[in-house]
């Protein structure tokens, strides 16, 4: 969750709670028998792990968002042949959360509430300036719809597991030997030449036989299909289109007014500034008292309450005087809210404590409740007077809409004239791309490509583009995928087999220099007769950029050379090379010892990986669990 955060706040997630990384996936993935039943267990339960219930609503909301990622990446529902698989995967990852929570707190484990405050101070998005700003702390678990009890509660569990991954990770090692093993291999280097031949190079100018095309044609016709579309006919009704219809009366506005007055009601609001006195993690909560206490004394003594903001608070507030604008009760829930909102103008409060600190405040201004008068708010009024029968409308004519083709209605045009629907027609509406202006809805897509609608010629929909969007759809002409004619694909055909024959006989000439080197002739002698420039002989590690992906694999794929060079030909993506190894060597790990610190603990982590894994996998088997197999019913 923490990380999730730090990452952008974007709100998607895969499932509601990842556990340890990727070791929950793992974990799946081996299977984790252990103690499992299918029965005993509660409908409103996902399942019961050694007696305690897994809610079902846990399983429910992982598996909405889990259906919400894929929409959102696929641009379609999940496939029934994968709703049971991943189903599945939900209820294992719940399991393995309450599992390891379970282990956690029979091993006390613990987090302190310092620890997780500290651990909120951290947080990128918490901060202003770099910062801590509690400002920030509501709008950012605002976005993301959190109460900041829920978002503790996830933030110590995280802590907790993080105290086992850590302890789990600390306890393991490699010996001196192995590390070098593993140093040696991926520090290796190895020295190479070699010399590249472009497919491009014997591409030529001789014209490709009518046959040749037309053979490659007859074979690889699946390559040249065109795409399925259909010209379609639709009628829209949108929700402002019914809202510009709408012309409330001064009646109409004025009962919406008297129906709602508590709604054009200004809350009272306060402005005050205020002096923060942090504690830090582990910090003396009697001192950041005292210090408070004597800033109270300052300010009630007259002293200057903005410079004493300045001076003294740990607030980002600070450089504006401590100064919180105009806030409601609303905004100040709790002890700091109740003290403000009982003091007089020109009041300095005396210390509230938070868990950020004590808190001093100073209230300077009243805008007492007040009611906004009818004229103040009329442009308000008949936006909302025309949004509200808009939506009324709105659902009428879905209902007119629904009757119309239940009566097997055909004509798409008496069905837009009779319900005042706005007339649209696509000339190429593709299978699996759409086309402007619906776009490519999934639903919509079934919808056109239904059999009703493609063969049966019946009006599809109607289908909702978004809350405030209907349309109805009909198949004027259906284009089906085909091999497009050989004329119209020709020009890419000849491309093609030049290509395929520019790198045959740029691999037949990389073997006859394979067998010229072997037989003993000079690496730049060769490369001369083939008019190309052999790079000269140098080393590259395993992950050397300056030389083609392709080839690097090669050099590292081939044997490493003993007393004679090793010679090989490796296949490019555009043409094939010749290349010859002749040393290898270990590159020096003094020279980046940085470097060489980050990947020990690269491989002490991968390494202990595998432990935590088996870990998870001890506890799971030990644990009696129960699941629910009927948690998602007909989701």
């Amino acid at each position: 969750m923490l990380q999730r955060i730090r990452d952008g706040l974007q709100g998607q997630k895969w499932l509601t709670w990842v556990i340890l990384g990727g070791i929950a996936a793992t974990f799946v993935l081996w299977g984790g028998a252990g103690s499992l039943d299918l029965t005993g267990v509660g409908s409103n339960a996902a399942a019961e792990v050694n007696g305690e219930e897994i809610p079902a609503s846990d399983a429910t909301i992982a598996w909405n968002d889990t259906q919400q990622r894929f929409s959102q990446q696929f641009g379609t529902e999940v496939p029934e042949d994968r709703k049971a698989e991943i189903q599945e995967r939900i209820v294992d990852n719940l399991v393995i959360r309450k599992v390891l929570e379970q282990r956690l707190d029979e091993q006390h484990f613990r987090v302190s509430e310092a620890a997780v405050f500290a651990e909120w101070r951290s947080i990128p998005q918490f901060q202003t300036d770099g910062r801590f700003d509690p400002a920030k702390v509501a709008i950012t678990l605002q976005n993301i719809n959190k109460t900041e009890s829920e978002f503790f509660r996830e933030t110590k569990a995280d802590l907790l597991s993080n105290q086992l991954q850590q302890g789990i990770g600390a306890s393991f090692f490699l010996t001196r030997g192995e590390q070098q093993r593993l140093s040696n291999l991926e520090n290796e280097e190895r020295e190479v030449q070699y010399l590249q031949l472009s497919a491009e190079k014997y591409i030529g100018d001789a014209p490709i036989e009518e046959a040749a095309i037309k053979d490659y044609y007859d074979k690889n016709g699946d390559r040249f299909m065109s795409a399925e579309y259909v010209a379609l006919e639709f009628a829209e009704l949108r929700l402002e289109q019914l809202a510009s219809q709408v012309v409330p009366t001064d009646a109409d506005l004025q009962k919406l007014y008297d129906d709602n007055r508590a709604m054009y009601v200004r809350e009272e609001s306060r402005r005050a500034r205020h002096i923060v006195i942090g504690v830090d993690e582990g910090g003396d909560d009697a001192a950041a008292l005292k210090t408070a206490e004597t800033v109270v004394a300052e300010a009630r003594a007259g002293k200057d309450f903005a410079a004493l903001a300045k001076q003294y608070s740990t607030d980002p507030t600070k450089e504006q005087g401590g100064d919180l604008g105009f806030v409601t009760k609303a905004q100040f829930e709790g002890p700091i809210g109740d003290a403000l909102f009982a003091m007089n103008v020109g009041d300095v409060s005396a210390p509230v404590k938070s868990q950020y600190g004590y808190h001093i405040l100073k209230l300077e201004e009243i805008q007492p409740t007040e009611e906004r008068p009818f004229a103040e708010v009329r442009a308000e009024l008949d936006s909302q007077y025309r949004q509200d029968k808009a939506v009324e409308l709105f659902g009428e004519r879905q209902d007119q809409i629904q009757s119309q083709l239940e009566k097997g209605v055909t004509d798409i045009d008496q069905v837009a004239k009779d319900l005042g629907l706005t007339r649209g027609s696509i000339p190429q509406f593709l299978r699996g791309g759409g086309g402007e202006p619906l776009g490519s809805d999934p639903e919509l897509q079934a919808q056109v490509f239904s059999d009703a609608t493609l063969n049966q010629g019946k009006i599809g929909g109607p289908v909702a583009l978004g809350e405030d969007r209907l349309v109805l759809v009909k198949v004027a002409s259906h284009h089906k995928s085909a091999v497009k004619p050989l004329p119209e694909v020709q020009a890419e055909i000849v491309d093609l087999l030049r290509e395929e024959r520019g790198l045959a006989a740029a691999k037949a000439a990389a073997e006859e220099a394979l067998k010229k080197l072997e037989a003993g002739e000079k690496f730049e002698v060769v490369a001369k007769s083939l008019d190309v420039a052999a790079e000269p002989a140098r080393f590259v590690s395993r992950g050397d950029p300056s030389i083609p992906a392709a080839l690097r694999t090669a050099v590292f794929d081939a044997p490493r050379p003993g007393e004679k060079p090793v010679l090989k030909v490796a296949a490019l993506d555009e043409g094939s090379a010749v290349f010859m190894l002749t040393r290898t060597r270990t590159a020096d790990p003094n020279a980046n010892p940085a470097l060489v610190q980050q990947q020990n603990q690269q491989r002490v982590y991968r390494a202990a990986q595998g432990d935590l894994a088996a870990y998870i996998s001890e506890a799971r088997r030990k644990a009696k669990v129960v699941k629910n197999p009927q948690v998602f019913g007909d989701l």
